[in-house]
């Protein structure tokens, strides 16, 4: 039996594109994008290279994820950026230097990641680059990055020469689309199902929700997402606090599974945070003893005479109870009475942690079945960073098809949906340029929909409990 989920199908993507009859391959689309990411703390960058492979405008686009790997980012590169961070809200003049130290953390990263996996720099065709620890300087996307302020992104490119792609945003039909954020976007995309109602939980520093209804669905809101309070933020700031910076996370749950939760604490600071009103502050991934919610709640732990396991098993439990209520909660307000999920996929840094994870596969209906994002052949711990590589992927290819000229009348209107970012050109753009637009045949290219994962396929084998035969160049399954 052939499994015909889009996530899972894999039946075509190991096949290279084959030529269109007239003797050339050239119009096929084969682009490799880097996508690289750090998380608030600035603890580390994550990395995936990515391999974009279609035929033909409208047909689908495999995808292979060829590396990933976090590269560790030094103390000594790491606090003088955070300290600017603190300094700067009173001096906006050291703006430049945050943007030079970052830009150069970045770059670095990029030549640490391409020694490591012996990938030649300038066989990337161009980066999907994003830190949430700036804020937006710039508000407006421009297609053309070149005219705008020196920053961060024009580093990497001046460091590296590779083109670089930031500062991503969603539009619908011209309008920004706030509901749903650019890596909500690409979940829909990777995740949608003609049948099975799907959420995607994102647990980073903070916790995103994505809902995303089966096509089949009629009457169903489209997807949408929330950030729904803290993911690993609360618990970080624990661990760092409990261990005196020796730790600075509890990925699998190890340490909060030696302590014993304080459940009053854990009721009474819920009953006083609503974080679909209010999301909890990102400085607390980048400081200590601040005065915010994370040191509040380390004090009244303190003050009850609670261990330090204790602490990060309270932090934790408030974490999960927190997730599980805003994900009842969403359900509740945004879909029809009686509407059922059928799969809550887990990625992201806390999506290894045991004491999350089992709370809510306890406490979810037992229909909900729980999946690890690798099922679909994405590595959970490189979630965010292929986000980013696609958004860069579709902003290139429809920032520079747009502009094209239109053959026929139909083929004038604003694309229903679109991904709009910054575009600093490094040295190669002029050959991606040319190979876009010569795979676009001049016309304006939509955001692919069918998209298929190819990489991970032994993940989603052994979870399909499927039998995986090699006949040659394509995978057969059967059972």
């Amino acid at each position: 039996m052939r499994r015909t989920d889009s996530a899972l199908d894999t039946s075509e993507l190991l096949k290279e594109p084959r030529n269109s009859g007239h003797g050339t391959a050239r119009q096929s689309l084969d682009l490799r994008v880097l996508g690289v990411r750090t998380t608030s703390g600035l603890n580390k960058l994550d990395f995936v290279l990515v391999r974009y492979r279609q035929a033909s405008p409208g047909s689908s686009l495999c995808i292979d994820l060829l590396k990933h790997s976090k590269v560790e980012v030094l103390p000594s590169i790491r606090n003088p950026i955070l300290n600017l961070l603190r300094e700067i809200q009173h001096k906006p003049s050291l703006a430049a230097r945050i943007n030079a130290q970052i830009g150069h953390m970045f770059s670095d990263g990029i030549r640490a990641f391409c020694q490591t996996h012996h990938v030649e720099l300038m066989s990337i065709d161009f980066v999907g680059a994003h830190t949430s620890t700036l804020g937006r300087f710039h508000s407006h996307p421009s297609p053309n990055a070149g005219t705008l302020p020196l920053d961060w992104n024009a580093i990497i490119q001046t460091n590296t020469g590779l083109t670089t792609v930031f500062d991503f945003a969603l539009l619908e039909r011209g309008a920004a689309r706030p509901q749903i954020s650019p890596v909500a976007f690409i979940d829909n995309l990777l995740l949608h199902h003609a049948t099975k109602f799907r959420v995607c939980l994102n647990i980073d520093d903070l916790a995103t929700l994505t809902f995303i209804p089966a096509l089949a669905a009629p009457g169903t809101p489209g997807a949408f997402s929330r950030t729904c309070g803290p993911g690993s933020l609360l618990i970080d700031y624990a661990m760092r606090y409990c261990t005196s910076n020796e730790q600075t996370c509890d990925a699998e749950g190890k340490f909060a599974a030696e302590g014993v939760i304080n459940k009053s604490i854990v009721d009474r600071f819920l009953k006083y945070h609503d974080y679909l009103v209010v999301a909890p502050p990102l400085s607390i991934a980048r400081e200590m003893f601040g005065d915010h919610e994370a040191q509040r709640l380390i004090d009244e732990c303190l003050f009850a005479n609670m261990s330090e396991p204790d602490t990060v098993a309270t932090m934790t439990r408030i974490t999960a109870q927190n997730l599980l209520t805003q994900y009842g909660r969403l359900l509740a307000m945004f879909f029809p009475d009686g509407a059922v999920v059928d799969e809550l996929f887990i990625c992201g840094p806390g999506a290894k942690n045991a004491e999350i994870v089992d709370f809510l596969e306890t406490h979810l209906p037992q229909q909900v079945v729980t999946r690890p994002l690798e099922d679909i052949g994405v590595p959970g711990d490189a979630h965010e960073a292929v986000c980013y590589a696609h958004l860069a992927l579709e902003a290139v290819l429809g920032q520079t098809t747009q502009t094209l000229p239109a053959t026929t009348r139909e083929e004038e209107h604003t694309p229903d949906e679109a991904i709009r970012a910054r575009i600093i050109c490094g040295e190669n753009w002029e050959r991606v340029l040319s190979r876009v637009q010569t795979f676009s045949a001049g016309k304006p290219l939509a955001v692919t929909r069918d998209v298929r994962v190819s990489g991970n396929i032994s993940a989603a084998v052994r979870v399909l409990d499927l039998q995986e035969r090699n006949t040659g160049h394509e995978i057969v399954r059967t059972v």
